[in-house]
């Protein structure tokens, strides 16, 4: 109820504005074949993507700093994107232990 009050309480250019960002946001969404994942899934991999933007390289233990979300979380979500060749997980050179993610082009 509030936020639509708040919405009715907007400017219609700002309304359109945000109108505009959201299909941004779909579009990208679409391009990037994250329709059918749901909010926790898309949020990791958007950490994902903005950590290896930021640091040029990310790994498992970086998203669920990141992202907040639990290890459990994070591990079966990259299996997830894994399998649908989104992201590509390889080991890393410096620590065995450790997998770095690469998004898949």
């Amino acid at each position: 109820m509030f936020i639509y009050i708040y919405y009715l309480t907007m400017s219609s250019e700002y309304k359109k504005d945000l109108v505009s960002i959201l299909k941004m946001l779909s579009n990208i969404e679409r391009d990037l074949n994250l329709v059918n994942y749901n909010e926790t899934e898309k949020k990791i991999y958007y950490t994902i993507a903005t950590l290896i933007s930021a640091c040029d390289a990310c790994n498992i233990t970086d998203v669920i700093l990141e992202s907040k979300f639990s290890r459990s979380t994070v591990y079966k979500t990259i299996k997830k994107f894994e399998r649908a060749n989104l992201i590509i997980v390889e080991q890393s050179t410096n620590d065995k232990r450790e997998f770095n993610l690469v998004l898949a082009s």
